[in-house]
């Protein structure tokens, strides 16, 4: 079933065939994509995007649309295990990123549906986390408010809000961003070396090549695949004339909502992709919609994917080390929308050799064994069982991005790979990445 973004056309564009120069090239048409395409474009740069598939096809059709700053508990825990510094860095920068989509909005006139609203952290069952998170709040200067009061159809025992944020349509604001973008469809990036991306048909030489593919391509250098994993997460929406007043996460069950026209959205249901319970994930939230919208009419559901980083700090900024005119945007944790626009302006000012306070914060070349040892731990757990349970399991269901055992997802009837999060429709055909190439089923 389509998304509710996908009323929204995007004029279709065609493959690269031949061979095409740029002085960037972004790999991946999604958000992050799109407005480092425009951010570099708007600054004399010339441009290439290159997608897959159709654009904003991947995880920018399938999100719930949140532009904030408010990350979950983030703050609290970014004081505690990265120090005060760095979290007020955090709140900056995507209030920052806030700010950038009403600029661009506002300059091209674009109808998106953007709409400044509060958003709200909730907990159902005890007071004390969105306590601790409110003092991290004011540590790091945000205009917050303690209250109960939320407009949700439902009581809460504490809420955390946060004036100042905003919700739109995305594929609307994705359409209008790239109608002056030079942007190549059905052309997957299938080699990437210094200065060259190829494609099945066609190449682009190119002094930057920026990555913002949801998930990196390359394995070496940047370790990528051990440095994060990915979890899915599913959304609903329903006809409603009770509409609300703000956006809404809840810290105890993972709930999110938010208004559109004609409708709330409901999305949670998270788990590690692969892990997939019994009962059915979409099964429980049309029981949350209709206990709480009783006459509401569901007009879609879907789900989603993100990467999930050790220490829930975004890689944003050079890809490693050892690949100094490449770049990287991922693992924006749940939160893509506003940290998109973060990702857009502080590649551009690398880039640029501009600087940028942010960078130390994002750079994919950070270690914090504090923050991220546990989650390290866990993830390679789950990579070195699923290698083993694909080596000795039929070929068919290998994942082919490093043969991990596929899981099969009921919700969806796709195939999910637990150690990094590609997932493959029951044809075999890759529905997101790591994995580049789709299951062999001859």
């Amino acid at each position: 079933m389509p998304t509710i973004w996908e009323n929204e056309e995007i004029k279709s564009r065609g493959r690269l065939i031949g061979r095409e120069v740029a002085d960037c090239t972004v790999i991946g048409a999604g958000m992050a994509g799109l407005l480092t395409a425009y951010e570099l474009q708007k600054r004399g740069f010339g441009v290439v995007v290159l997608e897959a598939g159709r654009i904003c096809s991947g995880a920018t059709k399938r999100t719930t649309a949140k532009i904030t700053a408010q990350h979950g508990l983030i703050y609290d825990r970014l004081i505690k295990k990265q120090g005060i510094d760095t979290a007020k860095l955090y709140y900056e920068s995507n209030y920052r990123g806030i700010e950038k989509y009403a600029q661009i909005i506002k300059e091209k006139n674009i109808d998106c549906d953007f709409k400044r609203v509060p958003s709200y952290l909730y907990a159902t069952k005890s007071s004390y986390d969105i306590l601790k998170e409110t003092h991290a709040m004011h540590s790091v200067h945000a205009r917050y408010e303690h209250t109960k009061n939320t407009g949700l159809p439902y009581g809460v025992k504490a809420a955390l809000k946060l004036n100042g944020q905003a919700q739109f349509h995305p594929l609307r604001f994705a359409s209008a961003i790239a109608k002056d973008l030079l942007i190549y469809e059905m052309s997957p990036a299938i080699e990437i070396e210094d200065g060259m991306v190829l494609t099945p048909v066609g190449e682009v030489r190119t002094h930057y090549i920026i990555n913002t593919t949801h998930y990196p391509l390359i394995n070496l250098p940047g370790l990528y695949f051990m440095r994060q994993h990915q979890e899915r997460s599913y959304a609903l929406a329903v006809a409603t004339q009770k509409p609300l007043e703000g956006m809404y996460y809840g810290i105890d069950d993972d709930r999110s909502l938010r208004s559109f026209e004609g409708g709330v959205i409901i999305g949670g249901e998270k788990h590690r992709t692969g892990n997939n319970r019994k009962g059915g994930c979409l099964c429980r939230l049309k029981e949350f919609a209709q206990k709480y919208y009783p006459d509401g009419e569901i007009l879609a559901t879907w789900s989603n994917q993100d990467a999930i980083t050790h220490d829930y700090v975004p890689f944003i900024g050079r890809y490693s080390r050892f690949a100094p005119r490449m770049f990287v945007a991922t693992g924006f944790n749940k939160w893509g929308m506003s940290l998109s626009a973060v990702a857009a302006e502080l590649i551009a000012d690398i880039i640029c050799e501009r600087h940028n306070d942010y960078e130390k914060i994002y750079t994919p070349n950070r270690v914090h064994l504090r923050a991220a040892a546990g989650r390290f731990a866990v993830d390679v757990g789950y990579s070195v069982a699923g290698l083993c349970q694909g080596f000795a399991g039929d070929k068919e269901h290998r994942c082919t991005h490093m043969g991990c055992r596929l899981r099969k997802n009921p919700d969806e009837g796709s195939w999910e790979c637990p150690c990094h999060g590609s997932e493959f429709d029951g044809d075999g055909k890759v529905i997101f990445s790591p994995a580049q190439k789709n299951l062999d089923r001859d």
